[in-house]
This record gives structure tokens, C-alpha cells and sequence, in this order.
């Protein structure tokens, strides 16, 4: 965010920190690990049973985009965007502890 500005800035994916060999912030404090930052063939080393997916569909529509989520390997070839919003809760909880308390 540029303060000064009192401007939100589109992410540069920490343009400062990435380049001097640091992940981008969001990655490295990531609580659950679910933003990774580093190369294809080290989060395929770190998820054996997973696999990358980069196609997503929206009703009828199928989407390819640039965007890599790991999934199952025995998942489709594509994330059904619309069955997951319509999708009830599954049941999981996530809890994380809190600092302090």
C-alpha cells in the first residue's frame, strides 16, 4: 500500500523481496502453507500424491489461466468453480492458534 498515496497497489509478488532470492511475503507467512513460492519441480517434490491444475470451469466454460492449484492426483482435469460455491460445508475445521492467548 503506498501510505502517501492512499493508494492499494496491485501486487508486484514483493518485487523487493524476490528479487534479492526471498519469497514474497504472503508465502513465507502463510500459515497452512497454502501459498507456495519457488519452482515447479520443488512443490511436485514436496506433494507426490498431488498434481498442478491450471484449468478451471464456470458453468459451461472452461478457463486455462496461468494460476496453478495442487490437487489429488485422481481429481478431474479441471476445478468445477460453480459445484464448489454451490457445495455445502464439508465438516473440516481449520483452527489456528493465537499468538498470546
Amino acid at each position: 500500500m503506498k501510505v502517501e498515496l492512499e493508494l492499494m497497489m496491485k501486487c508486484d509478488m514483493c518485487y523487493d523481496r524476490t528479487s534479492v532470492g526471498k519469497k514474497p511475503m504472503c508465502a513465507s507467512v502463510c500459515p497452512s502453507q497454502a501459498l507456495f513460492f519457488g519452482t515447479r519441480e520443488k512443490i511436485e517434490a514436496l506433494r507426490p500424491s498431488a498434481r498442478p491444475i491450471n484449468r478451471f470451469r464456470f458453468g459451461e466454460q472452461v478457463v486455462t489461466t496461468k494460476v496453478h492449484m495442487m490437487v489429488p492426483a485422481t481429481r478431474p482435469e479441471y476445478v468445477d468453480v460453480t459445484a464448489a460455491m454451490e457445495a455445502g460445508p464439508t465438516g473440516r475445521r481449520v483452527a489456528l492458534s493465537v499468538i498470546g492467548a
